[in-house]
């Protein structure tokens, strides 16, 4: 099969496509990717395990070449079905170089509900496909209610594919190495939010928070992984709010997992419906710590409020501190919420349960 992405650079969805394109049992499927544009930072991982990556397929928006290049992949390689992950150029392009190749299975991965901008993810031109669509795949429930009701994606065409982690990488051991590595006091309370720096994040939000809870706690500590438009101008708040010493700017890492063992909890502060299933929540639940999500999207699909983490509306700074607060003057709650959360993972949210679903779909339009 056909996957067709923008690029392999480090994000939810090259995330997802790496982990499930590497982990097929190869006498079942035969994955290939197609990146429109430069492969990217995890394009290695494809190439490790295997998985023929093609990559810089678009010269430009009316590079129509393109569909040339993709209909040359599939029959190289004799695709029976091509996957396009989210929308723009590789969903147009995608699904019609696989009509035109009379492939057996067209199938539409949208990994979000809403570009950042709030505009629609489904543009006009990629509308006119719907007919020679076979699937459309959403990463949740609520997602894909959302899609069926403001894309007018068909309900008889949407399936579920949850997203999934290798829970084996993340055990949140070592957390007396993690923090020495950081310089963090033992006794410290840490939280960490991973994502990247745009306004849809909440990074505001997120400070307004951390100020509460540092009144309360002074020595308590927030590590924000990731990088971005607006990191600069974060900086310069946290700064002006005085939090210099308790927030932690990290920038773009690759152990996260011992990010997470330093930790006592993990946050998510997302504005709107701009997040489905994110990864960074089941990275934490995997590692065995409790979250404080607003709660959009999906998040609700993946946190038990009360049970494996707390769940505050959007934009609510109160509510998020005093989440936090909860978990960080609460040791034996932490440690249950988090026993809670790595069992959610492990049992619904597993790689090999993705690895299923994945299959399930394929092989229901292959026949």
């Amino acid at each position: 099969m056909l996957f067709v992405i923008t690029d392999m650079r480090v994000g939810g969805s090259q995330m997802v496509l790496a982990e499930t394109a590497r982990s097929f049992d190869p006498a079942r499927v035969k994955p290939v990717v197609a990146c429109l544009k430069d492969p990217g930072a995890l394009a290695p991982r494809l190439e490790q395990a295997g998985v023929p990556l093609y990559s810089n397929l678009i010269g430009g928006k009316r590079d129509v070449r393109v569909l040339w290049r993709l209909m040359r992949i599939i029959r190289r390689h004799k695709i029976r079905v091509v996957w396009t992950l989210d929308s723009g150029d590789k969903m147009f392009w995608g699904r019609l170089a696989a009509w035109l190749c009379r492939v057996k299975g067209i199938v539409s991965a949208l990994h979000m509900t809403r570009k950042a901008d709030g505009t629609k993810v489904i543009e006009r031109s990629n509308r006119l496909l719907e007919p020679i669509t076979d699937c459309f795949v959403a990463v949740a429930e609520a997602a894909g209610e959302y899609l069926i009701d403001h894309e007018g994606v068909p309900r008889d065409k949407l399936r579920v594919v949850y997203n999934g982690i290798d829970v084996s990488r993340f055990t949140g051991n070592g957390r007396a190495e993690a923090r020495k590595e950081l310089g963090l006091a033992e006794d410290a309370p840490v939280a960490v939010h991973v994502a990247v720096f745009r306004p849809e994040k909440g990074h505001d939000v997120l400070l307004a928070a951390a100020q509460k809870v540092a009144e309360r706690l002074p020595a308590a500590r927030f590590l924000l992984v990731g990088d971005g438009p607006t990191r600069s101008q974060v900086e310069a708040q946290c700064r002006e709010m005085g939090l210099a010493e308790n927030v932690l700017f990290l920038g773009q890492r690759s152990d996260v997992p011992e990010l997470l063992a330093a930790a006592d909890l993990s946050l998510l502060t997302s504005r709107g419906f701009v997040e489905t299933f994110p990864m960074a929540i089941l990275e934490a639940m995997a590692s065995s710590r409790p979250s404080v999500c607003t709660n959009v999207g999906s998040i609700a699909e993946m946190i038990e409020d009360g049970r494996s983490g707390r769940l505050v509306e959007s934009e609510d700074s109160d509510g998020l501190a005093a989440g936090i607060l909860e978990i960080m003057e609460n040791p034996a709650t932490a440690e249950a919420w988090g026993r809670r959360a790595r069992e959610i993972v492990t049992t619904q949210f597993s790689l090999q349960n993705m690895v299923a679903a994945h299959e399930k779909v394929i092989f229901s339009l292959n026949g």
